[in-house]
């Protein structure tokens, strides 16, 4: 397209130089979609954020990560050391060799009793770790440091004098008054410290500050860091710990795991020692308790030796048992028997006869089972029971099977069953009264017989009880001997603590990879707050959505290059924008007639005279008869866009200084005429709306096909209003990232009461990428002029 206009220095009101037309294109026009962001995250919008504000992005994370870098300078590596620790497994029932038992059953108990402060404090008190020094240089002036039975903790300072002879201890909290002294004595006293620093270490003229803690405070804080694991056979227990300096802490946690290994040893020792004591005594009870109960035997024995006796005496041997006792305990034995059955039967007979019947109560009596007669009458019971309740399943009661099962069912529980346990009831009774006979005929017999055997059978088992519990207590308390003579402790150190060489944890790498994760979320949470904050128009639904236009076409930047160094496709780019602008604007006005269009822009230095200056010779370069009318009167400048005279114009014609013939200057263009502004008026804006003003737009609509009118931006006065008027038609410009959105609202709405159609808006300075990709075309559909075929150049010679 030869004449197409572009700008030198960017997209303003500025000056422009022609370019030499270049064809390219898709040579498609199709009208740019209203982009609208689906409802819920604007993902896009976000995206185009992010992009647009890329190098404060850049910078923020730059700067957080640096700030990381340097952090990381204060930050000790941390070390961790371990031990292990073996703990004898649990010995089966009669295993040799003869030890103590086990001091703990379970394997958390042996980690609790590590964690008791009893461990920990001996540890803390060994390691001073109830002392910190502020800085690590002064701990070689602590080493002969240790505390009183009384204290006082807290913060100290130690200051030596600028000579070093004097110094002088004081505490920050507290309010004690502080310690003086010379160099080389005793240290702290007053506030319970054993402390003779080394006086070669104590220097002149400094401070050393330092803070001393209750020893428990020291073993919690220890005990909080100490970390435990025990291995599935429970046999190993192994124990860490964490720490800057590597030396400190593996010395550490040595010092607990040896105070843990001869607490376990001191434990179990005292264990068994105690239990030996306390089987002394038991063995020494035992033995007296043998030596009463055989004298009590023996005197027993010689004191009944001479009297007569119901069974021969042999020498040494117990006298045997009287099978009389057994007969006489037999019989006792039948007769309790045969009343419970007695009474047993009585009553459930009471209960049959009252009509509760039940054969299962008449069969848990014993006797029952040997009387023949009444087993068979309740087995028939039984048999008739479950026959009626067959019959009474299929027939009524009245069905005389029925009626004579029944009756015989009531007869046996009535007559015949009660018959019967009578019958046995008394021969209970029979038997009873003669097992008591015989009972009592043999109790007189009985009580003949003289207790002196049971006495001395009794005496005889106190006696090897007696020797029984002693001999058992006397083994127990060999075992004990052997036991604690070959004491040994359950746990033992496996591997001792030490110093680890290498950190870890490497922090300072979590430390900047954090500072960088941070300072990219606070990057991107302020590009996204800058974007929500901006009142500039940066997204196609901000003109669609809150303007409620349409977008008639949005044009790319113009970088600022020569114009025979720009790119091809760039060109084409701005080409096709204008082509989409010229037929969305064609389209809209159809058949009714010619193009009759004002262009303005809310503020200026929006792009308003770029695009109808380019948008007119658009038009031109589509066959349309053009005119490009400069109604900027106060700043016009058009004419220095097409080498033109500024006078005659606008204003000379409105002022019947000049005819039209006069104004209308042609271009290089054969398809373009401008109108230059005219001469300066301060009633300009006066003219703009005269009668003057709306012959002449009749006058032009008559003679050419598209009117375009360039007029001031909507902020600078009434003109773009009156204009807007004169022409009935209005197209806006607005620059991406320029253009204020509530400026622009608040011109658009002074339109609402003009008649005015605003036809659509034109976004200018827009980005190939982002949030208006869909605006722009592909790349690589650029063409070039051929030159006529040679056989057709060849013939035009010949004629």
């Amino acid at each position: 397209m030869a004449g197409e206009l572009v700008p030198t220095v960017g997209q303003s009101d500025s000056p422009y130089l022609p370019v030499p037309g270049a064809t390219g294109g898709n040579g498609a026009y199709p009208q740019a979609p209203a982009i609208e962001e689906e409802q819920g995250i604007q993902w896009g919008r976000y995206i185009a954020a992010l992009q647009r504000y890329r190098w404060l992005i850049l910078g923020v994370t730059i700067l957080g990560t640096g700030l990381a870098v340097f952090a990381t300078r204060f930050i000790k590596p941390e070390y961790t050391a371990s031990a292990t620790i073996w703990i004898e497994p649990r010995r089966s029932e009669g295993a040799a060799p003869i030890r103590a038992e086990q001091l703990l059953q379970q394997t958390f108990a042996w980690v609790e009793l590590l964690r008791t402060p009893v461990v920990l404090d001996s540890a803390a008190l060994k390691m001073k770790l109830y002392l910190e020094p502020a800085e690590a240089k002064d701990s070689a002036l602590f080493r002969d440091f240790s505390l009183l039975n009384r204290f006082y903790p807290g913060r100290y300072v130690l200051a030596m004098s600028e000579d070093g002879r004097t110094w002088e201890l004081r505490i920050k909290t507290g309010g004690l008054a502080p310690e003086r002294g010379a160099a080389g004595d005793s240290v702290g006293r007053r506030f319970g410290f054993a402390w003779v620093p080394p006086r070669e270490r104590m220097g002149k003229d400094r401070e050393v500050e330092f803070r001393v803690r209750h020893p428990r405070d020291a073993s919690m804080q220890l005990g909080a860091e100490l970390i435990t694991q025990t291995a599935d056979d429970g046999n190993f227990l192994r124990v860490a710990l964490t720490g800057t300096d590597p030396h400190r802490i593996a010395n550490t946690l040595n010092a607990v795991t040896d105070q843990f290994v001869a607490l376990a040893a001191d434990l179990k020792t005292r264990k068994v020692v105690d239990l030996m004591g306390v089987l002394a005594k038991q063995v020494e009870y035992a033995a007296d308790n043998v030596r009463r109960s055989e004298s009590a035997l023996e005197g027993y024995r010689t004191s009944t030796i001479t009297q007569p006796s119901e069974t021969p005496i042999v020498s040494g041997l117990a006298a045997t048992q009287n099978p009389v006792l057994s007969n006489y305990f037999e019989r006792k034995l039948q007769s309790e028997a045969m009343r419970e059955d007695r009474e047993a039967l009585q009553a459930v007979l009471a209960r049959a006869r009252g009509g509760d019947f039940s054969v299962d109560a008449f069969q848990t009596v014993a006797s029952v089972q040997g009387a023949p007669d009444l087993k068979l009458a309740l087995a028939e019971v039984s048999s008739a029971e479950a026959e009626l309740r067959a019959l009474r399943f299929r027939y009524t009661d009245e069905h005389k099977p029925v009626q004579e099962l029944t009756a015989r069912v009531n007869q046996l529980k009535t007559e015949i069953v009660p018959q019967y346990a009578t019958a046995l009831i008394a021969q209970l009774q029979a038997q009873e009264r003669e097992l008591n006979q015989t009972i009592a005929t043999r109790t007189r017999e009985l009580q003949g017989i003289p207790t002196r055997t049971i006495t001395e059978q009794k005496l005889t088992r106190d006696a090897q009880s007696a020797e029984r519990l002693f001999l058992e207590l006397q083994a127990r308390y060999e075992e004990a001997k052997l036991a604690a003579a070959s004491a040994q402790p359950d746990v033992q150190v496996l591997s001792e603590a030490v110093p680890p060489t290498q950190p870890a944890q490497n922090e300072a790498i979590r430390l900047i990879l954090m500072g960088f994760l941070a300072s990219l979320g606070a990057a991107v949470a302020l590009a996204i707050l800058l974007d929500q904050l901006d009142k500039r128009f940066r997204y196609p639904e901000q003109v669609t959505n809150e303007l409620g236009l349409a977008i008639l076409g949005a044009v790319p930047t113009i970088n600022k290059t020569k114009v025979n160094e720009r790119d091809p496709e760039e060109a084409a780019q701005i080409i096709e924008a204008f082509r989409t602008i010229r037929l969305n604007l064609a389209h809209s006005y159809g058949a009714a007639g010619p193009v009759l269009l004002t262009i303005s822009s809310p503020s200026p230095g929006d792009g308003k005279s770029l695009i109808s200056s380019n948008l007119a010779l658009s038009f031109a370069e589509a066959g349309y008869t053009t005119v490009l009318v400069d109604g900027d009167i106060r700043r016009g400048e058009l004419h220095r866009m097409f080498n033109l005279s500024r006078r005659p114009g606008l204003m000379d014609c409105l002022t019947g200084d000049a005819q039209l013939a006069e104004i209308l200057q042609p271009t290089t263009h054969g398809g373009l005429t401008v109108v230059p502004c005219g001469s300066r008026r301060h009633q300009g804006p006066e003219l703009l709306g005269s009668t003057a003003m709306q012959h002449l737009m009749a006058e032009l609509k008559g003679r050419y096909q598209v009117v375009l009118v360039d007029s001031p931006p909507l902020s600078a006065g009434i003109d773009p209003f009156v204009l807007s008027a004169a022409t009935g038609n209005m197209m806006l410009v607005l620059r991406s990232g320029e253009t204020d959105r509530t400026m622009a609202g608040e011109k658009l709405r002074l339109m609402d009461r003009l008649p005015v159609r605003v036809l659509g808006a034109v976004i200018n300075s827009t980005s190939t990428s982002g949030a208006y990709r869909y605006y722009h075309y592909v790349y690589g559909y650029t063409t070039e002029d051929e030159g006529a075929p040679a056989s057709l150049t060849a013939g035009v010679a010949r004629g």
